[in-house]
């Protein structure tokens, strides 16, 4: 929760400020006067002691900065947070969990992830053998019998959830064929635009397609029949659960839209983004490893979070005033954030590790935990360029401020309990 920010008010304690600085350099100025005159004195008062024949005493100056280092060694903190709100900020032990976080992850994708399927590639005339992930092929036995067949339940799902999209061959469409055709077919995106697509379709009896050079194309290949509308939304999913235990699977939510980025030059065959994407797709990286790879993200939320909310997690409640809450919640949320980003950039690190290992497989490239990354860095801009930073820090002298006061007291109380004991 974010503190409401009061533009006004923020605008006169600045012009405050600005007078209070000149008023503190007029004092300054004052002050070091002042030390001039006493030392002055102080520098007449040793001669008459001296013409007094008191040899033995000798008055020495302080400088204000002396006097300052003494204060700041009497009181309990040094001037800058009380241990409650030093709590708050990362302390050594988070960082340590953070990064043990992070080198899980890497352990994780390296050894279980991996990449979709066991292939050979080709660098500069050597056929590398890479082995798949593990994890995926268990995926990829879902739905398929002892024969290597679809199971019997995938057969009836098909039979009862057919749409009009579910075109595989026509020469007209660039790419399109039974092993790309839910690549290039807009309605088998598994997301909300492939909704808002296999509505269209199934009612329009069109099938709506990217081909291989990234050109939108819109074809008549049944009846128009509004009376579907309402059943739409249940024939798209069925039939979406059905192609995801195929051998090809259904793509991985938004990846059709990649054949659109007909731009790049990537490894030996100069390929372009899209065709990198179809690459891709072609040698198993679809729903199924998306859920492979999103284990590395699962873990690294599972550790963080639950040592944030067992150790780390200050309570809001403990404080009647809303402001003191308010900065306790912030707090709390920066640290959670701020753990998250150090656990995934190690993690992000040792995955273009892995891609090097691999010879620069694309297919070692782990989405879900890059787009985690990419969530943390964001996050931490909005961290580092938050309006509340103002307030946090009157919250903070203001503890200061009390903190010392209650020493202060508590020593007063002492000397006066002293002077009154017989």
């Amino acid at each position: 929760m974010d503190f409401r920010d009061f533009d006004k008010e923020i605008d006169e304690l600045q012009q405050h400020q600005v007078q209070m600085n000149v008023e503190i350099d007029d004092l300054k100025s004052n002050q070091i006067e002042t030390e001039k005159h006493l030392d002055g004195l102080l520098y007449e008062v040793n001669e008459l002691v001296k013409q007094l024949g008191c040899e033995g005493m000798k008055f020495e100056s302080k400088s204000m900065e002396e006097s300052h280092e003494s204060i700041k060694m009497e009181f309990p903190n040094d001037g800058l947070k009380v241990n409650s709100d030093r709590l708050l900020d990362m302390q050594d032990r988070d960082y340590i969990v953070a990064a043990f976080s992070g080198a899980v992850a890497v352990v994780i994708d390296s050894l279980l992830v991996k990449i979709p399927k066991d292939m050979t590639i080709v660098r500069g005339g050597d056929r590398i053998f890479q082995e798949g992930s593990s994890l995926t092929k268990i995926f990829r036995n879902i739905g398929v019998d002892e024969s290597a067949k679809a199971s019997h339940w995938v057969t009836v799902l098909e039979k009862w959830f057919k749409v009009p999209y579910d075109k595989s061959v026509d020469p007209e469409i660039l790419g399109l064929a039974p092993k790309t055709h839910r690549l290039h077919s807009l309605a088998h995106d598994p997301s909300l635009l492939g909704l808002i697509w296999g509505i269209k379709d199934i009612v329009t009896g069109t099938f709506t397609s990217l081909d291989r050079n990234g050109c939108l194309v819109v074809e008549k290949v049944a009846e128009t029949d509004f009376s579907k509308l309402f059943a739409a939304p249940i024939l798209w999913l069925g039939h979406l659960v059905s192609d995801i235990f195929t051998k090809m699977g259904i793509p991985i939510p938004g990846w059709s839209y990649l054949q659109l980025l007909q731009f790049g030059s990537f490894g030996e065959k100069q390929r372009s983004i899209a065709e990198v994407a179809r690459y891709m797709y072609l040698e198993g990286y679809d729903l199924r490893h998306f859920a492979s790879m999103s284990v590395v993200n699962a873990v690294i939320e599972l550790i963080i979070r639950l040592y944030y909310y067992l150790v780390c997690k200050q309570r809001s409640e403990e404080f009647s005033l809303k402001a003191e809450r308010e900065y306790v919640e912030v707090k709390n949320s920066i640290k959670l954030h701020n753990m998250l980003f150090v656990s995934y950039a190690i993690a992000s690190c040792g995955n273009v590790m892995k891609i090097c290992i691999y010879q620069g497989n694309p297919n070692a490239f782990n989405l879900p935990l890059w787009l985690g990354m990419i969530k943390e860095a964001i996050t931490q801009a909005t961290i580092i360029l938050r309006s509340t930073k103002s307030y946090e820090k009157v919250i903070e002298a203001r503890h200061i401020i009390d903190e010392n006061f209650e020493y202060l007291y508590s020593m007063i109380n002492k000397t006066d309990f002293e002077n009154h004991v017989p």
